[in-house]
């Protein structure tokens, strides 16, 4: 098990192979739920140095492979993963799914939008201000909130 300060910057080309070649091998044995059960809890690799590993050319095909074992989890009813989680992180594994997700949903959003532009003024005017109170109202609470914790500082 590795000791010492975490890493301050990320391996080299290398090591990045060689530590996705034993990531792959961790997995198959293994049969995590998470990458990060790997890099943060077996490797000690901190998150900034994995966003950055996660795109090196030389770890993103490993990468990109770790992910497809791990999503199959989610989606191979034996597994010990239970539905009510799996659609959650389908979303984590499943880039294309992701992907199209945001789509529909922006699409959906410029549908919502257009819709707003065809209603009557009058239904725009009470809808901003039904928007301004809520808006007064949170800054209400929060103002309550920060006094009620000065108080007892």
């Amino acid at each position: 098990m590795p000791a010492g300060r975490p890493r301050t910057s990320i391996p080299s080309p290398e090591e990045m192979i060689k530590l996705g070649e034993q990531m792959i091998e961790w997995i198959k044995i293994n049969k995590p739920l998470h990458l990060s059960e790997w890099h943060s809890g077996e490797m000690f690799i901190t998150s900034k140095v994995w966003e950055c590993m996660q795109v090196a050319p030389e770890f993103f095909p490993y990468y990109e492979k770790a992910l497809k074992m791990i999503g199959k989890q989610y989606l191979d009813k034996t597994s010990k993963v239970r539905d009510s989680i799996s659609h959650r992180w389908l979303r984590v594994y499943f880039k294309d799914l992701k992907k199209e997700e945001d789509e529909t949903a922006k699409f959906n959003q410029l549908l919502k939008l257009e819709e707003m532009d065809k209603q009557p003024a009058e239904v725009i005017d009470k809808f901003n201000e039904l928007m301004s109170l809520m808006k007064s109202n949170q800054e209400r609470k929060i103002d309550e909130t920060k006094s009620k914790t000065e108080s007892i500082s």
